[in-house]
């Protein structure tokens, strides 16, 4: 397995399909995935690591890549990034799942900022983002000090359900959003989540 990068108390991986089932810890967990329709089967976690991962690597170089912590070399989570849609087009996004015994250790913003750093100075992306339920208040805060700002729009989903999502974007020539810090950020985000959640938007 090669590795991508490492950070001050992570390194990033690519994944085998041996590393599936432990991934299958989080995406058969219905409470790790209630930001989703439905925890997944061992099989659909294979079929999601198949596209986001394996053929992703094969095709563009990138995809959702391994999570391991330095201090005790177990696999926590995946982050990465994939190719998704956005309102611009297929634009590069950061993705990323760690199992519920390593969240609140702010493993998920250093991944998350680390994967930012590498796509828009290693892989030359000009703009990077990451797509966020306005319910999922813990990804809405990490991706608010992740990203230099964001907006909102509506979609479809798969099942055919008008959602909102917020995008979160960083450029590769841009600066935070009105010189904001990140805890600035976070609270503006908080805010703006409650009042989708009051109009019933989510």
């Amino acid at each position: 397995m090669r590795e991508v990068f490492t950070t001050d108390r992570l390194v990033l991986r690519e994944l085998t399909r041996n590393d599936v089932p432990v991934l299958h810890r989080i995406f058969g967990d219905p409470v790790s995935m209630r930001y989703y329709p439905r925890a997944k089967t061992l099989e659909e976690t294979f079929d999601w690591f198949d596209k986001l991962a394996f053929q992703s690597y094969a095709e563009n170089g990138f995809g959702l890549w391994g999570v391991v912590e330095k201090a005790s070399g177990e696999l926590i989570g995946d982050c990465g990034i994939t190719l998704q849609k956005t309102p611009s087009g297929m634009e590069p996004e950061i993705g990323y799942h760690l199992r519920r015994e390593w969240l609140g250790r702010g493993y998920a913003f250093e991944a998350a900022a680390a994967c930012r750093d590498f796509g828009l100075d290693k892989l030359g992306f000009g703009r990077i983002v990451s797509i966020v339920s306005p319910d999922n208040i813990p990804s809405l805060r990490a991706a608010a000090r992740v990203h230099q700002r964001w907006e909102t729009y509506r979609t479809v989903t798969a099942a055919g359900v008008e959602v909102d999502r917020f995008l979160f974007i960083s450029e590769r020539d841009g600066s935070d959003v009105g010189g904001l810090d990140p805890a600035t950020r976070v609270a503006m985000i908080e805010v703006e989540a409650r009042r989708f959640g009051k109009t019933g938007r989510c």
